[in-house]
């Protein structure tokens, strides 16, 4: 398990006033705690941090906190950002024993391109980017790895099916990790329009848009100009001829 140092100092005060004071002068507030720690608050220089989280890779890794010439063996447990800037803004320290497991989260790597994906266009589908262990600090994993590579479409893989040595896994073994799906294909407007008309068709419904001018189906009313040649002639027979009393 990666080890890296990291230099911090006592901080006075706690609430927003000071650590928004802290941040000012060029340092990160923080606080130290544990089972058997009673919490502490501190302050890292900025670059000094910076450099130790990007040596560290943003991994699961143990910072050796050095104050005052004493040494304590910690795991970041909340990294706070400004949503901004998205610079860290506050370090939540977790100070361990070496000789405890402790539980965290570790992150998961998926190694190749599955076969579903290349070969048949499917979709691979991650369902969790991190998995939460329980083991001694110095057998800690930076990562767990998966190979992808041999899963077909429908083909998935769970927690069931991974070995971390000397790691407990706490999650639940049927927990799905990634799955390939099948391709999603989109219809265009004529397919969509085709394959309603075959089903129109299988249903026996005809004629859904007649021709102008066709004759009306049978029991049906007649066509508007069919129906005002009638009243017309109705009109006619109803009025008496010129000459004739009633």
């Amino acid at each position: 398990m990666k080890e890296v140092a990291l230099t911090v100092t006592p901080r006075e005060g706690t609430g927003k006033g000071p650590a928004r004071q802290t941040r000012m002068v060029g340092f990160i507030p923080g606080v130290v705690y544990g089972p058997q720690t009673k919490p502490e608050s501190i302050k890292i220089e900025n670059m000094a941090f910076n450099a130790a989280w990007k040596k560290a890779g943003g991994g699961s890794v143990i910072f050796s906190l050095e104050k005052n010439g004493k040494s304590t063996k910690v795991l970041i447990r909340e990294l706070q950002r400004d949503p901004l800037t998205n610079s860290v803004i506050h370090v939540d320290f977790h100070a361990i024993s070496m000789t405890k497991p402790i539980h965290l989260s570790i992150p998961i790597h998926l190694i190749g391109v599955p076969i579903g994906v290349k070969a048949d266009g499917g979709i691979l589908q991650v369902t969790m980017r991190e998995i939460e262990i329980s083991c001694l600090p110095t057998d800690i994993p930076e990562h767990v790895e998966i190979n992808v590579e041999t899963l077909h479409i429908g083909d998935s893989i769970h927690v069931r099916d991974l070995s971390i040595p000397k790691v407990k896994i706490l999650e639940e073994p049927d927990t799905t990790l990634a799955v390939v799906s099948a391709p999603t294909v989109l219809k265009t407007a004529d397919e969509e329009a085709a394959e309603a008309a075959a089903a129109l068709e299988a249903a026996g419904v005809e004629g859904v848009e007649g021709a102008e001018g066709a004759a009306p189906a049978e029991g049906k009313a007649p066509a508007e100009g069919a129906k005002k040649e009638g009243s017309e002639k109705k009109e006619k027979a109803e009025k008496p001829e010129k000459g004739k009393k009633d």
